[in-house]
């Protein structure tokens, strides 16, 4: 293979440039949104394709969705190859979902078994003993999911994973006073979610906000009280809280934390929110150049009248009105457990920015006390 030799990444502002891994619990909307955003970018079922995996072919009640079905892992191979070789040829496809997360596992451990078997000699019959076991078989899963996606990736597509949620208690390793806490959060072992973490670029999660309200019924020794929903409210999270579990690559403060899901076609509002999120997400440099060519198309003047440095004077009087940092402890706890599990395994040059990003902030250690900020861009590095 060729040397790549290093050019500046420039964001680019449209959704299909951004890989999504979304996940919430069962007919909340998820491949509608799918089906709705095609529509909405392109005005072209066409230019969509869901792929159904194994047992899940949940959309016959969805119309204009372009569909196909793989149960193998041969045939998504074959599906990844003609996606490539025929683009623009007997397809036009951008934005490719692959729904469920859960049912294309047990795909890929069939195959990571079978290469246990050619390359062992040894018979296996589980992905707990595959390669010797001991985790490897995990591991090639691994390996296999994200190289898969990565593929398609650089081919130029944007890929969707959708999957389901599964409240899991969250322990600090190490900590063997407290419980933990529970999370929202994939119903994956943590392996391979973290091979869908590494390789997308948002992972959404999806929330149903429930209004509770507690009656007494009955009398005496029959008395009880009953629990029950008045009122619900849906949200897309693209922020972690104390709750859910989500994040991904946008800047600090480009997306909202959520996105209440209260109309039939959400296509519109979320990939506005989306698009905007990316925009938003250039560096301070690139945004600071937006701003001088505003100003400039804005109020034209004579050379002599106004200098660069006035411009830059504009900009940094606007950077300079900063809100004070926010503090959430509780977030902090949250964010500071992944750290600290991820800084084990992080390299060197990974190790040094987390360094920078804490010395940056006035701080010499993981202090929950310090600005959530501070959690949040170290979290981004690893």
């Amino acid at each position: 293979m060729a040397f790549k030799k290093p050019s500046i990444n420039k964001i680019s502002t449209d959704i299909k440039e951004l890989s999504i891994y979304i996940r919430t619990l069962k007919k909340f909307g998820k491949t509608t949104l799918f089906r709705d955003s095609v529509i909405e970018k392109y005005g072209d079922a066409d230019r969509g394709l869901l792929v159904g995996l194994g047992a899940e072919i949940g959309y016959s009640l969805l119309d204009n969705l372009n569909t196909t079905h793989i149960e193998n892992y041969k045939d998504l191979v074959d599906l990844k190859k003609w996606l490539i070789d025929q683009k623009g040829k007997e397809h036009n496809i951008e934005l490719i979902a692959f729904d469920v997360a859960e049912e294309l596992i047990p795909i890929i451990e069939k195959e990571a078994i079978r290469l246990s078997v050619i390359e062992t000699k040894k018979p296996c019959k589980s992905i707990n003993s595959a390669f010797g076991g001991y985790g490897a078989g995990g591991q090639k899963v691994v390996e296999l999911i994200k190289d898969y996606f990565l593929e398609l990736r650089k081919a130029g597509f944007g890929v969707w994973v959708i999957g389901h949620t599964k409240f899991k208690n969250i322990k600090e390793k190490g900590n063997l006073e407290e419980d933990g806490y529970m999370t929202l959060t994939s119903n994956l072992q943590s392996n391979y979610e973290a091979a869908f973490g590494d390789v997308f670029d948002v992972t959404l999660t999806g929330y149903i906000d429930r209004e509770i309200e507690e009656e007494t019924v009955g009398e005496g020794d029959l008395e009880k009280t009953r629990r029950k929903a008045t009122g619900e409210v849906r949200k897309l999270y693209f922020r972690s809280t104390t709750l859910i579990d989500a994040g991904g690559r946008f800047a600090f403060g480009a997306v909202p934390e959520y996105l209440v899901f209260d109309k039939p076609n959400m296509a519109k509002e979320f990939i506005e929110t989306v698009e905007n999120g990316m925009k938003l997400s250039k560096s301070n440099l690139a945004n600071a150049n937006e701003i001088k060519q505003e100003v400039k198309e804005v109020k034209p003047v004579a050379k002599e009248e106004v200098v660069e440095e006035n411009l830059l004077d504009v900009v940094n009087e606007i950077e300079v009105e900063e809100t004070p940092p926010v503090v959430n402890i509780e977030k902090n706890r949250d964010l500071k457990a992944k750290i600290v599990s991820k800084f084990k395994t992080a390299t060197k040059e990974q190790k040094d920015a987390v360094k920078q990003i804490i010395a940056k902030h006035g701080a010499s250690k993981l202090d929950e006390n310090e600005p959530t900020q501070m959690f949040e861009e170290a979290l981004a590095v690893l």
